[in-house]
């Protein structure tokens, strides 16, 4: 939960300083007011995130460009499947969350002009910025697995997924009606996704339930995956796999699903060691579908050949154009697309915007911190935190963790428990309340991180 962002000694700032760490109190009235026009493609998290930053740092002067007048909560989805949520608290009008001193402009992005400093809108009009901020996201392709559509639309198809506001709470709805029968279930994931871990998060809730419920046995569960295990990182994938044994659920490895028979119930799976097609019956299938770059980023001058906006992974700066910045899904640095990477990522790429704008080199660094809450039962939380390269960077943990947190543990009753009242009360209330004000800092809280010097994260 906490990364590092930042190390050394705190500098000496207007506000709170606080000795011998590495963050800070900063306010708003206390900075230099920037009249620069700063364009942000996208009113997500990170759109909102980044905007509500810029404009605490003094930048007056900030549009956002988004075209759906809601805004999701995503990461309570998967409470909704796993029947702890409604979906009714995962969404809010967009002008409720909108940064203060921001303005929106309520459209779709058709392609960027950076060699002119301009955005070209849908409807053919064109915006042109100083600045650019690229917080766009990731785009569902649903049509991209046969027989995926189909099945979400069809009521007793059995076909389920946790990655849309009106199609997660039947996950829940489904199970209602299968959980006292003999039946077949099977959780699919895809590589390249939001939340790597939510898959199993609904699969670890449902499986739950049923033991509450005392139907287990009667419960047939598959984790079908194209990955060689349950994670991404060995240290919790090996804590994963061997829950999964202890528990009896079933792995199918290096399988991909490739397409639905929805009117037979009956899935189909490409065995990526043997490149043979695999059909599995089930009775309710979750399936995470594909995803990919926004199209109007694929085939631009700022992306890379598939679509990412292409950018330093430590500045966040594009690598073409030096004052076009981007951060979250849409980007091509290594980290896992998470939205507690957003909240690293965003006060080094604000940082490393104002030192752009004041002419100087962007010297602040992303270290590559993901966290994914992994709920692996009603209640209980497996919380996995990591910069680049896998290394571990667990908060609570006596060996990454800072004080006085490394003295909690990671592991227990106790742990997870917490863990768990994080994802499900702590983590939506400062989502709503304090991100879009710019009074979060994801790993830091409240507290402003002194960003950290990227040759010094880059020699780790």
């Amino acid at each position: 939960m906490f990364s590092t962002i930042a190390r050394g000694t705190a500098k000496a700032v207007a506000g709170a300083t606080v000795v011998g760490t590495v963050y800070y109190v900063a306010y708003p009235w206390t900075r230099t007011q920037r009249k620069d026009k700063i364009l942000v493609v996208g009113g997500g998290t990170a759109g909102i995130g980044v905007a509500a930053m810029l404009n605490h740092e003094g930048m007056r002067n900030v549009t956002i460009v988004e075209p759906s007048s809601v805004h999701y909560y995503q990461p309570l989805w998967t409470l909704v499947g796993g029947g702890a949520k409604k979906n009714t608290k995962s969404v809010k009008d967009m002008k409720s969350v909108l940064p203060r001193n921001t303005s929106w402009v309520k459209s779709s992005v058709k392609d960027i002009i950076p060699t002119e400093n301009r955005v070209v809108l849908v409807d053919g009009s064109d915006i042109n910025y100083d600045y650019l901020v690229v917080a766009a996201g990731m785009q569902t392709d649903w049509d991209a697995i046969p027989g995926l559509v189909e099945g979400l639309k069809k009521e007793d198809s059995g076909v389920v997924s946790i990655y849309d506001y009106n199609y997660c709470k039947k996950t829940w709805e489904t199970f209602q009606k299968l959980k006292n029968k003999a039946a077949t279930y099977l959780f699919t994931f895809q590589p390249i996704i939001k939340c790597a871990g939510a898959p199993q998060k609904v699969m670890w809730l449902i499986e739950d339930n049923m033991r509450r419920d005392g139907v287990r046995d009667k419960a047939n569960i598959t984790f079908c995956t194209p990955s060689p295990g349950m994670f991404g990182i060995k240290h919790y994938s090996d804590k994963l796999n061997a829950m999964r044994e202890r528990k009896g659920v079933n792995a199918l490895f290096r399988h991909k699903l490739i397409s639905i028979d929805v009117d037979n119930k009956k899935a189909t799976f490409m065995d990526l060691d043997n490149q043979k097609q695999v059909e599995k019956p089930y009775d309710m299938i979750h399936v995470a579908p594909h995803m990919s770059a926004p199209d109007f980023l694929k085939g631009s001058t700022i992306s890379d050949e598939k679509g990412w906006v292409d950018v330093d992974k430590y500045t966040l700066q594009s690598k073409r154009y030096k004052n076009i910045f981007a951060l979250g899904d849409c980007t091509n640095s290594p980290n896992s697309k998470t939205a507690a990477a957003i909240t690293a990522q965003a006060p080094v790429l604000v940082h490393n915007l104002a030192q752009v704008i004041d002419g100087k080199e962007p010297d602040g660094a992303y270290n590559g911190y993901a966290s994914c809450p992994l709920i692996i039962a009603r209640n209980k939380v497996m919380l996995a935190e990591f910069t680049y390269g896998g290394n571990l960077a667990e908060t609570f943990a006596s060996e990454t963790g800072m004080f006085p947190f490394k003295y909690f543990g990671t592991d227990g009753e106790i742990q997870y428990r917490f863990f768990y009242f994080l994802k499900e009360q702590l983590f939506p209330f400062v989502y709503w309340n304090l991100w879009p004000r710019s009074l979060w800092y994801g790993t830091y809280g409240p507290l402003k991180p002194v960003v950290a010097d990227r040759n010094d994260i880059a020699k780790k």
